[in-house]
């Protein structure tokens, strides 16, 4: 009876070569991860900085992680004492993905306990990704002087 040799060339070939490729692959895999994880860009940021004048809210936008040079389109909840939404219009990120920007809405209501009641949702869409941040900032500064 023929006895069967348990190192055939097919078990060397699979100890030879499968092992380190499965090894190979592990080591590319975790440095994949590693370096999408230490890569990816930052989530966007928005914060508002706003403040009651004579010409109505006076408002400055900043924001960091964006795109380089994205277009963001600027909205708002109601205002208080207003009747809809508000469109601040497009502006730029820089070629840093910062944004810095000054709008001047007009004031929507003389009421200050509206003022003091409502908060403004101000968000920010990048144009090309569909990208948003979100912030909130109290209604007083709609409130007509």
């Amino acid at each position: 009876m023929p006895q069967f040799d348990r190192t055939s060339r097919g078990a060397q070939l699979v100890r030879h070569f499968v092992a380190p490729a499965m090894a190979f692959a592990a080591i590319a895999l975790s440095t994949t991860t590693a370096f999408a994880l230490t890569h990816r860009q930052n989530k966007p940021q928005l914060t508002v900085e706003a403040e009651r004048s004579a010409q109505g809210a006076r408002l400055t936008f900043k924001g960091k992680g964006w795109s380089a040079n994205a277009r963001l389109k600027l909205t708002g909840t109601r205002a208080p004492g207003a009747s809809g939404t508000q469109d601040f219009g497009m502006f730029s990120a820089d070629s840093s993905g910062n944004l810095t920007a000054r709008k001047i809405a007009t004031c929507s209501t003389s009421n200050t306990e509206d003022g003091s009641r409502e908060p403004v949702t101000i968000t920010a869409t990048d144009s090309a990704t569909g990208s948003k941040a979100m912030t909130k900032v109290q209604g007083g500064a709609w409130v007509c002087q």
